[in-house]
């Protein structure tokens, strides 16, 4: 049967590759990287179920899905021209996409699919720091955090457990990690730029050193994400994760300014 053996979250800012490149060792993020990196590669997955949200390069306002699963062989990017990182390459594993896909159908989660992916770095920083040789097979799960009306943490929350049961049910040999990746608060290209919200982010994070995963999820209204910065929607990544990680405390939680690192021992 599949496991689940790790989850862990960071975060995936654009200029992240550009500014570590820029000031090797100096950056509290590259550490905080390298540390959630060795627990990842402890746990020694042979896939990644990784859960972000698409910027608006394979999905706009006219079609955005809530929820959506890559159902690729490969895929390539970054599709931002702005974003400073080598073009990576991005091994899917179609046969765990599609069961994930029909379990969540069967037990009605009507996530979408795509065949086709242009990868953003909501995707790709992540690998490019966790996995560097790009040689783990990647699962992409979107979960709309961008585009309101947002869906509900509670929601996304379920997602995770419904991610858990199949995983848990499974029947291929396989170890199985979760990343999740986006900002607890962060505001881009609006008024608040360069501000964080240090009230939420202490909030998040020690709801998630004490486990208190449901009640995060119930505090986390679309409202009070978006209080944080206009892309702190990016949190229910993390939320759907923590569906999948059950009772499981983490073995830490980090944070830098709105953005959190943490990682857990599901084995």
């Amino acid at each position: 049967m599949a496991k689940l053996v790790a989850a862990v979250g960071v975060p995936h800012g654009p200029g992240m590759p550009r500014d570590v490149a820029r000031a090797p060792g100096q950056l509290r993020g590259e550490a905080l990287f390298k540390q959630v990196r060795e627990q990842l590669e402890a746990a020694a997955p042979d896939v990644i179920i990784e859960i972000s949200s698409d910027h608006l390069v394979n999905f706009f306002y006219n079609n955005f899905p809530q929820f959506c699963v890559g159902l690729i062989d490969e895929a390539e990017g970054p599709g931002e021209s702005y974003v400073e990182m080598p073009r990576l390459t991005m091994r899917g594993h179609p046969e765990l996409a599609n069961a994930l896909l029909r379990h969540c159908l069967r037990t009605n989660f009507d996530v979408a699919t795509t065949q086709e992916l242009r990868l953003d770095h909501g995707v790709l920083v992540p690998l490019y720091f966790l996995t560097p040789s790009m040689e783990i097979p990647v699962v992409p799960l979107y979960i709309n955090g961008l585009a309101p009306p947002l869906p509900t943490s509670r929601r996304a929350f379920a997602l995770g457990r419904t991610v858990r049961r199949f995983i848990d049910g499974w029947d291929r040999d396989l170890r199985v990690a979760i990343v999740a990746s986006g900002a607890i608060s962060l505001e881009v290209g609006g008024p608040r730029v360069g501000t964080t919200d240090t009230a939420w982010v202490e909030t998040v994070t020690g709801l998630l050193e004490n486990g208190r995963y449901q009640a995060l999820a119930r505090r986390a209204t679309e409202e009070r994400m978006l209080a944080a910065g206009n892309v702190s929607g990016e949190l229910m990544n993390w939320i759907t994760m923590l569906g999948a990680i059950g009772d499981a405390r983490p073995l830490f939680v980090e944070k830098d300014r709105g953005s959190g690192y943490a990682a857990w021992k599901l084995e």
